[in-house]
C-alpha cells in the first residue's frame, strides 16, 4: 500500500467516526415532537370599540296579540312599533323597542318600552334564527274615557268614581324569531314571543306574533355572490 492509499483510508476513517458521533438514532415507534415557536405575548388583542359595532339595525315591527285574562278568557289586539338593534358581535346584540298596543285588557299596556338581548345561534348567509330576553314598562294613559267625568293622562286614567288609576306596568318577555336578508342591507323578521306583566292580578301573560323589516348600517348584512 503506497502513501496515497494510506491517506485515503485515514480520511475515510475519520469521516465515518465523525458522522457516527453526530448522527442521532431515529425512534422505532412514534415520532419526534418538534418544539412549537411561542407567540409574541407583547402583541395586544384589539379592544372593543362601542362606536364601531358588529352591526346596527333600525326597523319597524307590527303584528297581533293574544292575552290570557282571568286564566281562561282570551282577548286579542294588535301592536306596532320601532326597534333598534346594536350588535356587540355576530352572535350577541342589544335590542331596544318602543311600541303602541291596541288591546283592551291588562296584559299589554297601551304604550310600552323595553330593553333586552338577542342571541343568534350561528352565522348564516341569509337565514339567522335567534332567541331573546327583555324587560320593560308601559302605561295605559289613553285607555280611559274621552271626556266628561272620565279625564285621561299619559300614565293613568280617571275611573267612573272620578278616582285616578295610576296604571304603570312592568313586564318581562321572551322571544324567538328568524332574520332573513332580503337585500344587501335590508332584513325581514318574523318573531313570536310571550310577555308577562309584573303587577296585574287578572292576567297570565300573552302571546305575540310580529313581522318586521330593518335596515343595517355600516357592514352589509350579507355578501351576495355575483
Amino acid at each position: 500500500m503506497n502513501a496515497k492509499q494510506c491517506l485515503c483510508v485515514l480520511f475515510l476513517g475519520y469521516s465515518w467516526v465523525g458522522f457516527a458521533q453526530n448522527t442521532k438514532p431515529e425512534p422505532i415507534f412514534g415520532s419526534v415532537v418538534e418544539r412549537k415557536v411561542q407567540k409574541d405575548s407583547t402583541k395586544k388583542k384589539a379592544s372593543f370599540n362601542p362606536l364601531k359595532p358588529a352591526f346596527l339595525r333600525i326597523g319597524v315591527m307590527g303584528g297581533g296579540l293574544v292575552g290570557f285574562e282571568n286564566g281562561t278568557t282570551e282577548k286579542g289586539g294588535g301592536t306596532s312599533g320601532l326597534r333598534v338593534e346594536y350588535g356587540f358581535s355576530n352572535r350577541w346584540s342589544l335590542v331596544g323597542e318602543v311600541s303602541g298596543n291596541y288591546y283592551s285588557a291588562t296584559t299589554f299596556p297601551t304604550g310600552q318600552a323595553s330593553l333586552g338581548v338577542n342571541w343568534m345561534l350561528f352565522k348564516s348567509r341569509r337565514l339567522q334564527p335567534y332567541f331573546g330576553l327583555s324587560a320593560g314598562a308601559g302605561g295605559d294613559g289613553f285607555r280611559g274615557g274621552r271626556g266628561g267625568k272620565y279625564g285621561r293622562g299619559f300614565w293613568g286614567y280617571y275611573t267612573e268614581d272620578n278616582s285616578y288609576n295610576n296604571d304603570v306596568q312592568g313586564f318581562a318577555a321572551v322571544r324567538t324569531g328568524l332574520n332573513y336578508v332580503v337585500l344587501k342591507r335590508i332584513l325581514a323578521t318574523v318573531e313570536t314571543g310571550y310577555q308577562l306583566p309584573f303587577n296585574s292580578s287578572t292576567s297570565n301573560g300573552g302571546l305575540s306574533l310580529r313581522f318586521g323589516a330593518s335596515y343595517q348600517f355600516g357592514k352589509r348584512a350579507v355578501k351576495v355572490k355575483k
